[in-house]
């Protein structure tokens, strides 16, 4: 194929394309949405249908936005100028893939009343290798140049410098290598920047030390690999530095990861109930690659779901199919792949919950409902200076039921925002934790609402594990309260884990949802004694695990069946 001739982007009203990118967009949309058999995931073909419907409406009259053709076109025409930077390809010039061509025509086709993009915020989720970090960089050249943002601030985030320039030195690159684009736009590259002297915009990377990004003013920016970030802070102060920017876009890229605290797992939970027509977000594009639920993981049919390149990359699947076979044969490797060849959400490495089925089970319980039925207490208490929690469990019908608190001292949650992790704030504010006033949990506050919970249901037993727990237990056992010592170790807690392993696998249980309880499930790592039995493994696990204990206690008593408490006076250790 013969190299194109490099030109800027043509004048508004001559979009000349050699290829028509719109039927490209229409003609994959239009597949996707059809589909039958296994190249489309769930979550493609359900944004395949957003878009045909969105086509539709933009067509009407008193339409929210609008649809041009022509925005399109010179956005993925601007693309196709630019020029190959890594690996050796047919052409010199960039080729947009179908996928890619129906992604950009999204984000630039869709206007608003008054002109600019209607996606403010855009998502992209693929597994490796399937040049996103290529298309990001591309994007941001074109806003760069593109759309004459005065001032222009494009900036590509991450957690570390290293991965931040990664999209931003593509983009530098191709710069680089393009004497035709440094020339129309009046392009200069630096060692950590690129600028546009005709605007007085920049380009350049930046990383998660969100304390050090005030004075910010970004009109475009790339939040590359959304899963590892362990907190919002980055992407806060990103969004309130971006207000006074006319038409801003947030784009965020990404393959799947273990589940942190940080925004993705959030954010994947807002982009499906969107996709699915729950939720309304007329200024968000989700288009996310990934193997469905169900699918076998080494089902070679459906590896195309998560990788839409894969037919036009041999090296791409061979790849695949080589680390198929490693982690078909050792379970240590299986986790990565299916993270990064399948995009499939995974729990941290070693851990003992399978997150895919886990948040299956998540459901808002009718507690009023189970008034009646007999219920078990776990009180996990391991901990004052930081989060404890209590779960209740029913089983009715078959089926494991849980709910439950979690309690935290004033000084933990302000300990926790300083330190950039965990956002127990969020957790307060929304309810799902109860913060006590103080350096360390107050018991006092535990103490009233398992009194209230003994009140409001037919509760047959209260396990708690001795450590910390003394005056607390002493207390309740006075008022009556049936406390059950549960002795930690595999031999108490194995048959409470293999009881829970095969209830949410077997979709025989259901839990309040609660972001907490995922957050502890997601850290458990068990170990093993000699016999083969189970227990948490607090030294190993990546953070707190105190409801995912809670929970095994209350449900190692019940499996018990003890009608009677097995204590009745007081506790002297």
């Amino acid at each position: 194929m013969t190299r194109r001739k490099q030109t800027p982007s043509p004048p508004r009203d001559e979009v000349e394309s050699p290829r028509d990118f719109v039927a490209i967009a229409d003609a994959y949309a239009h597949a996707a949405a059809t589909s039958r058999g296994k190249r489309f995931g769930k979550w493609i073909k359900l944004a395949a249908k957003r878009y045909l419907a969105d086509r539709k409406l933009a067509r009407k009259r008193g339409a929210p936005f609008r649809f041009d053709a022509d925005e399109a076109c010179r956005a993925c025409l601007f693309i196709e100028l630019l020029p190959h930077v890594e690996g050796v390809w047919e052409t010199p010039n960039i080729v947009l893939h179908e996928s890619h061509v129906w992604f950009v025509v999204q984000l630039f086709g869709f206007r608003n009343l008054e002109g600019g993009r209607r996606f403010t915020s855009a998502l992209l989720a693929v597994a490796r290798k399937n040049a996103k970090s290529t298309l990001a960089a591309a994007i941001l050249l074109y806003v760069f140049c593109g759309e004459d943002e005065p001032g222009a601030q494009i900036l590509s985030a991450a957690t570390t410098y290293d991965q931040a320039a990664i999209v931003w030195k593509i983009a530098k690159r191709m710069v680089e290598m393009s004497a035709d684009l440094r020339e129309a736009f009046l392009l200069e590259p630096f060692a950590k920047a690129i600028a546009r002297h005709e605007t007085g915009g920049t380009f350049k990377p930046i990383h998660a030390k969100a304390s050090t990004q005030d004075g910010l003013n970004p009109s475009a920016c790339e939040l590359d690999e959304v899963h590892a970030h362990k907190s919002p802070d980055l992407l806060n102060v990103l969004k309130s530095a971006a207000g006074a920017r006319r038409n801003p876009l947030f784009l965020y890229t990404t393959t799947e990861g273990y589940d942190t605290p940080g925004p993705w797992p959030e954010l994947r939970k807002w982009a499906h109930r969107v996709l699915e027509g729950v939720l309304q977000a007329e200024h968000f594009l989700f288009v996310i690659y990934a193997v469905d639920v169900d699918d076998k993981d080494f089902d070679r049919d459906c590896w195309e779901k998560a990788n839409p390149l894969m037919r036009v990359n041999p090296f791409l699947h061979a790849e695949i199919a080589k680390e198929a076979v490693e982690a078909a044969g050792m379970p240590s490797k299986l986790a990565e792949f299916q993270i990064k060849r399948l995009n499939r959400p995974a729990s941290v490495a070693s851990g003992w919950t399978d997150l895919t089925k886990w948040t299956r089970c998540a459901t808002t319980l009718d507690l009023e409902a189970l008034r009646a039925v007999p219920c078990w207490i776990g009180m996990d208490l391991a901990s004052t200076g930081d989060f404890t929690a209590i779960r209740v469990v029913w089983r009715l019908d078959g089926t494991w039921l849980t709910w439950g608190r979690a309690y935290v001292p004033q000084a933990s949650v302000a300990k926790r925002a300083e330190r950039g992790t965990v956002s127990y704030a969020g957790w307060v504010a929304s309810g799902h934790m109860i913060e006590t006033e103080g350096d360390v949990t107050d018991y006092e506050v535990i103490e009233r609402d398992i009194d209230a919970l003994r009140e409001r249901f037919n509760v047959q037993a209260i396990a708690f594990d001795k450590w910390n727990s003394q005056d607390l237990c002493n207390r309740l056992i006075a008022k009556g309260a049936p406390m059950v010592q549960f002795i930690q170790g595999p031999k108490s807690y194995h048959p409470a884990m293999q009881a829970l392993e095969l209830a949410y696998c077997g979709r025989t249980f259901a839990y309040d949802d609660d972001p907490v309880l995922v957050f502890c499930m997601a850290n458990l790592v068990a170990r093993k004694d000699a016999n083969g039995n189970t227990a948490p493994d607090r030294s190993k696990s990546a953070d707190k695990i105190d409801h995912a204990a809670a929970l095994f206690m209350a449900m190692g008593v019940a499996l018990t069946q003890q009608p009677e408490p097995v204590i009745t006076g007081f506790i002297d250790w």
